[in-house]
């Protein structure tokens, strides 16, 4: 069955309400044991790096974004395998102050690279001023009850340090396989249109 711009639409919408639900039930308190160990330069970096990268990693984007668009899938990996040795680290060693200072460094050039990449591919998958504002009203209204929800189930439920690593691990990577997905889904698409036009060449 042919997979439609809307269909892939809402699957990132999907994918963005379980990665805000498990963000939710897991980083504010992690945020919180983590400022409270490390030192105060951690803390300024963590402002500075991600804004200075993002400047660079934009601009980047903007200039050459049909062509780092190729690389999507393996930044989507990359993040994957950079976040798997972040949190079994953290979970192994239970140093604080490692994890925080490489969690910017992992926010700061791979995550912001998926930022502009899922820019890029919103903008493909909801082709119209019309569908991606109504995406984007969407994405809020998910975001912000994801949330909720995540916040609520984090209150009532004490967690342990490391069943909170492990649930923010999951929500760092279930975005990147919705991801994944509809990536393959838009280079398959790409292929078989690129082979009809080669065809209708030939003729």
């Amino acid at each position: 069955m042919k997979t439609t711009y809307k269909h892939m639409s809402n699957l990132m919408l999907v994918a963005n309400f379980l990665a805000n639900l498990f963000y939710a039930a897991s980083y504010p308190y992690i945020y919180q044991q983590t400022v409270s160990v490390v030192p105060k330069s951690y803390i300024s970096m963590e402002q500075l790096l991600p804004c200075l990268w993002m400047i660079i990693i934009c601009k980047a984007w903007n200039t050459f974004s049909d062509k780092l668009f190729r690389f999507y899938r393996i930044i989507l990996y990359l993040e994957i395998i950079c976040d798997a040795i972040l949190f079994i680290h953290v979970i192994v060693t239970n140093d604080l102050k490692f994890y925080f200072m490489l969690n910017i460094i992992i926010y700061s050039v791979v995550t912001r690279n998926l930022s502009c990449g899922g820019t890029k591919m919103r903008a493909i998958v909801n082709p119209t001023d019309k569908e991606r504002e109504r995406f984007d009203n969407n994405s809020n209204i998910i975001a912000s009850a994801s949330t909720v929800l995540g916040a609520s189930i984090a209150a009532i439920i004490p967690m342990p340090m490391r069943t909170l690593f492990i649930l923010a691990f999951i929500g760092n990577i279930v975005d990147n396989l919705f991801y994944l997905k509809i990536y393959s889904i838009l280079q398959a698409q790409r292929r078989k249109r690129n082979g009809s036009i080669k065809q209708s060449v030939q003729r």
